[in-house]
C-alpha cells in the first residue's frame, strides 16, 4: 500500500508543472496565459463558424473564472482574447468581421469615436495581409493602456484606450455576439 501510494505521489509531482490543454475543435488550447506580467486562466473556448466553414477557435483567458459577461466587459484586470485559425481569411476581411462585430454591439457615436482605434487596427491588418490555418491573433487587453495585438508571434503597438479594448471584446460577448452559442462556450459553457 504504502508503495502505491508513493508511486501516485511522485505521478502528481512529475505532473504539477506541465500544463494541461483543452481540445477544442482539434485544436490544442493552453489552459493558462500570461499577460502583462499576470497569469490568466482559460474562462472558456469555442469554435467560430461562419455558415458552413469552421473559422478560428475562440479563447478567452481571465484572472478567474468568470459566467458575466458584463463582469468581463467591464474588468479592470488583464484579459486576452486568442484566435487559432482554422482557415485562411485575408486582412481585409479580418478587418470587416471585426468592425461589423463592433457595429452589432456599440452605438453609432461610438464607432465614430473609436475611427482612430479602428484605423490602427486596419493598420494592423494590411500589414499581416493574410492570417492562415494554425496562425494565431491574440488580443491582450492591458488596463491604464489598450489592447496590444500580436499576429504569429509578432507585437504590434498598442492601440490605446480601456474603453476600446471593452468594445473589442463585445464582438464575442455583448448583446449580439458574432455567434451567441461561442459567447456561451466563452463564459465557460460546454
Amino acid at each position: 500500500m504504502k508503495k502505491r501510494a508513493m508511486t501516485l505521489v511522485l505521478m502528481l509531482a512529475l505532473t504539477a508543472g506541465v500544463a494541461s490543454a483543452l481540445d477544442v475543435g482539434g485544436t490544442s488550447v493552453p489552459d493558462k496565459a500570461e499577460v502583462a506580467g499576470q497569469s490568466l486562466l482559460l474562462n472558456g473556448a469555442g469554435v467560430r463558424k461562419k455558415v458552413v466553414f469552421d473559422v478560428y477557435v475562440a479563447s478567452l483567458y481571465t484572472g478567474a473564472k468568470v459566467g458575466d459577461a458584463a463582469t468581463i466587459l467591464g474588468a479592470t484586470t488583464p484579459r486576452r482574447m486568442e484566435l487559432r485559425m482554422l482557415r485562411e481569411v485575408s486582412a481585409g476581411t479580418m478587418h470587416e468581421s471585426f468592425v461589423d462585430g463592433l457595429q452589432d454591439n456599440i452605438s453609432a457615436g461610438d464607432m465614430k469615436r473609436f475611427a482612430p482605434q479602428l484605423d490602427a487596427l486596419d493598420k494592423v491588418f494590411r500589414e499581416v495581409k493574410t492570417v492562415g490555418k494554425g496562425d494565431v491573433i491574440q488580443l491582450d487587453l492591458l488596463p491604464g493602456q489598450g489592447t496590444r495585438v500580436t499576429v504569429r508571434g509578432k507585437a504590434y503597438p498598442v492601440i490605446a484606450g480601456d474603453d476600446f479594448a471593452s468594445a473589442l471584446l463585445s464582438i464575442w460577448l455583448g448583446k449580439s455576439p458574432v455567434q451567441a452559442g461561442l459567447k456561451a462556450q466563452l463564459l465557460g459553457a460546454r
